[in-house]
């Protein structure tokens, strides 16, 4: 999840018709764990048909589906080749859940069903084939998908800062790290309940952050590395608060570090680069399109869909006048 900027990201709540129109970049890899994680059987482990999950599925089917009924145009964008400043952070993610598997196991031989729900998403692995069954879906859909040459959200924040998309859908705060001028937190949960409490979509601006607290996008992307990203495990005792404190009345990590006695890390500058400069590739965005009927209702079929959820897919498509057939063509395909 990157660094957590949630105490100091003013953020206002947005409803989906007020993005109608908008190209909105979305962050698959942390959206599709959200499906794997929430869409669990009894033993914890992500819904599945044959013996394969089908969770990440049902989900993007469900959420791109009410987005195009809204109007948006989503732009799903997946991870690349991650940064070599990353393995640590995924090697720390994969000790986790290997841990969790074999809690999970136990659990399972001891027939502790509870145990196993709680422990079932800690398990949860978003697989190649399960990246390559998501992008055909996405065909299927006729939405524009892209794999970014590293962090998914690092590319849609220079899409959306090169005006190519209006915003950037995430849970990630390095989001703001980024660039991205908008972010937009819950958008594929709006609506849905979590904790007792109905999710409502949260639209976060990056200037008028900036503009709150006074400091420069530099600044902020300093005040991210000390409080701690993917590429660097933070400053031990510098939080949000204190982080922001600190580089108001400093100005640079590089003055802190002076004040406050620590070491800078050795690789500053391209941790600075990754964020202000992010790698994108040099192509410009696809164009959307229309899904073709048989050939979504047959992938979905597939994959154990049942028809209602297939026909209240089809009925947003084509609501959205985001939907053909081949056998039974109208006005609106010509």
């Amino acid at each position: 999840m990157g660094c957590n900027l949630r105490d100091l990201a003013p953020s206002q709540p947005i409803g989906l018709s007020e993005l109608k129109g908008e190209k909105v970049a979305v962050d698959v890899f942390l959206n599709a764990y959200q499906f794997i994680t929430s869409l669990t059987g009894q033993d914890g482990k992500p819904l599945s048909y044959n013996g394969k999950p089908v969770a990440h599925l049902m989900g993007f089917l469900d959420r791109a589906t009410i987005m195009m009924e809204e109007g948006i145009d989503p732009v799903f964008i997946f991870d690349g080749k991650p940064h070599q400043l990353k393995m640590e952070t995924l090697g720390g993610r994969k000790e986790r859940k290997i841990n969790a598997v074999s809690k999970w196991e136990a659990a399972i031989e001891a027939g502790d069903m509870s145990a196993a729900k709680k422990l079932g998403p800690q398990t949860a692995e978003y697989t190649r084939e399960m990246v390559a069954e998501t992008k055909e879906m996405f065909d299927c859909l006729g939405v524009t998908w892209l794999e970014a040459p590293m962090e998914a959200e690092g590319a849609a924040a220079v899409r959306c800062r090169n005006n190519e998309v209006f915003a950037v859908a995430s849970q990630d705060w390095d989001t703001l790290l980024y660039g991205a001028p908008v972010m937009i937190r819950n958008l594929t949960s709006h609506g849905t309940r979590k904790f007792g409490r109905v999710l409502q979509a949260e639209k976060i601006v990056l200037k008028e952050m900036l503009d709150l607290h006074q400091i420069t996008y530099e600044q902020l992307v300093d005040l991210g590395i000390m409080i701690g990203t993917d590429f660097h495990e933070g400053i031990r005792g510098i939080g949000p608060k204190t982080g922001l404190k600190l580089i108001k009345e400093h100005g640079t990590m590089e003055k802190i570090s002076i004040a406050k006695g620590f070491d800078l890390p050795e690789n500053l500058e391209e941790i600075r680069r990754l964020f202000t400069n992010h790698p994108i590739h040099p192509i410009p965005l696809p164009e959307s399109s229309k899904s073709i009927e048989e050939k979504l209702t047959e992938f979905a079929k597939s994959r154990g869909f049942g028809e209602k959820r297939i026909k209240r897919a089809i009925t947003r498509l084509a609501n959205a006048n985001r939907l053909k057939s081949d056998s039974q063509p109208t006005l609106f395909d010509f």
